[in-house]
């Protein structure tokens, strides 16, 4: 028979509450609802509820043994702060976060995509950056280049590099690494954009799952300051380029 215990303490105006389920004899579907008179405060990954948990307590399958359950609330304690509503046999194991069905899911594996404070560019980390190289010196590496998968369409852009006219090429090296970064940019748009459940996992499958969005998530400060610093770069020599006119027909009068 599946056991039911819960405490209550009260730290520095927070009651925070400890429920264990004990006794599970097989995957069991269990609900404990909070009993306290106010706001439940759920555990959280990367600032999202974990999975079960909404604002009357936990739902979810459990395994066999014991499990222990806490969550906070400005309430104050109470003898009984939760009680086990439900304890019922549960064939079906497979949860939302592990089909991937849940765009929560996504960002508590990937966590916040705001850029921490470290990534914002400062004067000296621009400086740096226009005066790297940060060019592929060579074809590009295979951390670089993705491949394309079959069945997949490039986008317009990836297509037609910016600012090329009809009949003109890029060397292969930079196309190629421009093509790359802009799957990236056009996965990272998709998944950014997805505002339903059902956007969400297409955006997933898009990416070629999870991993494929960690690469995305991973490369996207890199692949934003390694542009923006080819554009100063490419936008100064050619510059340079158009004031330099060689005197073509002077150089042929000294030969």
């Amino acid at each position: 028979m599946v056991t039911f215990d819960c405490r209550a303490e009260r730290v520095d105006g927070v009651t925070l509450v400890t429920a264990t389920v004990g006794d599970i004899p097989e995957l069991t579907r269990i609900t404990v609802r909070n009993r306290l008179d106010g706001p439940l405060w759920p555990p959280r990954t990367q600032g999202v509820p974990e999975t079960g948990w909404s604002e009357n307590g936990f739902e979810g399958v459990v395994r066999p043994g014991t499990h222990a359950l806490g969550y906070a609330t400005p309430a104050p304690p109470s003898d009984q702060p939760a009680e086990l509503v439900r304890a019922d046999p549960a064939p079906d194991t497979t949860s939302a976060d592990e089909r991937l069905d849940s765009a929560d899911a996504v960002l508590r594996e990937l966590g916040d995509p705001s850029p921490p404070a470290d990534a914002v560019p400062t004067a000296e980390s621009v400086r740096a950056a226009e005066t790297a190289s940060t060019w592929p010196a060579s074809p590009a590496s295979e951390r670089d280049i993705e491949p394309q998968p079959e069945g997949r369409q490039p986008s317009a852009e990836s297509r037609t590099s910016i600012g090329q006219r009809p009949g003109q090429h890029l060397p292969d090296a930079v196309s190629q690494w421009l093509e790359t970064v802009a799957r990236r940019v056009d996965r990272a748009e998709r998944l950014a954009e997805a505002d339903s459940l059902s956007a969400a996992t297409a955006a997933v499958r898009a990416a070629d799952g999870l991993s494929g969005v960690r690469t995305v998530a991973a490369r996207g400060d890199t692949d934003e300051q390694m542009l923006r610093a080819l554009a100063r770069r490419a936008e100064r020599l050619a510059d340079r380029r158009s004031a330099a006119t060689v005197p073509t027909e002077t150089l042929s009068s000294l030969a």
